[in-house]
């Protein structure tokens, strides 16, 4: 009777062990991404969103270490004798590139526009020629003077084609836009079908996903996309003050062109930075605003430059 109910103990042990990984399995393949719901290569910059709850994934110790080692102003190198960034491209000539089409082909180009203003990625998968519904949507929405208007105020826009345009493999930026581009997209994405619409945030993180369009919805699917773009812009102000407290700031030059960016080296009047996507540039201070060179002058005061 002892080995019986010894066995029974054993039995009933195993079944409750059992579904609690059951449970916990079943839990993890039901959001395989963690609680954002967004995989971790479409996830912001770490470097710069490391932040609990901001979507990366990384542990608290991990983020203590990184915000620990995070350059600020307080390690900012004021001298540089060997002028070892000369070869830096300069911030005016990266803000006065070419005038943009209106649809980015870039996928870098396109998020580093937005981080510089504050504006949500469009990206549209289409097949321009051989699919009557991205005609429709075209038709009805993206090429509407009004909705042109209002998404060069919002909006930076862009295309990934499957159809003859993207399969020429023309260059832009650094990447070669070639068919291979637009498969690697869509895998990223998860873009099955065309139309598909994602939205990004200024700083990179999905907010929505849109499949597919039905003829007279153009209003309904703009009203979904403003809405998107509403959410991108609030997250944005809250994510330059987290970017203020590791050492980013706005700057602006005289033509009133803005980059947010982190000083890491001043030496005799030129400034070496780096944007939150880590793309370092470098200006002299006498191109800068009056605030800017201000705010240059106040910090040299605090170190005792003259």
């Amino acid at each position: 009777m002892k080995i019986v109910r010894a066995w029974l103990g054993t039995v009933v042990c195993s079944l409750v062990v059992s579904c609690g990984m059951f449970d916990k399995k079943t839990a993890e393949e039901e959001k395989p991404f963690g609680e954002t719901g967004i995989p971790k290569q479409l996830r912001a910059n770490p470097e710069v969103d490391a932040a609990p709850g901001a979507g990366q994934g990384i542990a608290a110790a991990e983020i203590s270490v990184a915000l620990a080692n995070h350059p600020s102003q307080d390690n900012i190198v004021w001298t540089d004798p060997d002028n070892m960034d000369a070869n830096i491209p300069e911030l005016q000539k990266l803000l006065a590139a070419p005038k943009r089409d209106i649809w980015q082909k870039s996928e870098s180009e396109a998020k580093r526009i937005a981080i510089r203003e504050g504006k949500c990625v469009l990206i549209w998968f289409t097949d321009s020629v051989r699919s009557p519904v991205c005609k429709t949507l075209s038709e009805e929405l993206f090429g509407k003077h009004e909705f042109g208007e209002w998404a060069k105020e919002h909006l930076v826009r862009l295309i990934v084609d499957q159809s003859a345009l993207m399969a020429r493999g023309e260059k832009y930026d650094s990447e070669v836009v070639t068919q291979e581009y637009v498969e690697q997209m869509k895998k990223r994405y998860k873009a099955l079908g065309t139309p598909t619409v994602i939205m990004l945030s200024p700083k990179g993180e999905i907010l929505a996903k849109y499949r597919g369009f039905k003829k007279g919805q153009g209003e309904f699917f703009w009203g979904q996309i403003k809405y998107s773009a509403g959410v991108g812009e609030s997250e944005y102000q809250a994510w330059l003050q987290k970017l203020e407290k590791q050492g980013y700031r706005h700057w602006t030059d005289k033509q009133n062109r803005r980059v947010v960016a982190r000083l890491v080296s001043y030496n005799k009047g030129t400034l070496v930075m780096v944007e939150p996507d880590g793309n370092r540039c470098r200006t002299d201070e006498g191109k800068l605003s009056d605030q800017d060179r201000d705010w240059i002058k106040a910090e040299k005061t605090k170190r005792g430059i003259e």
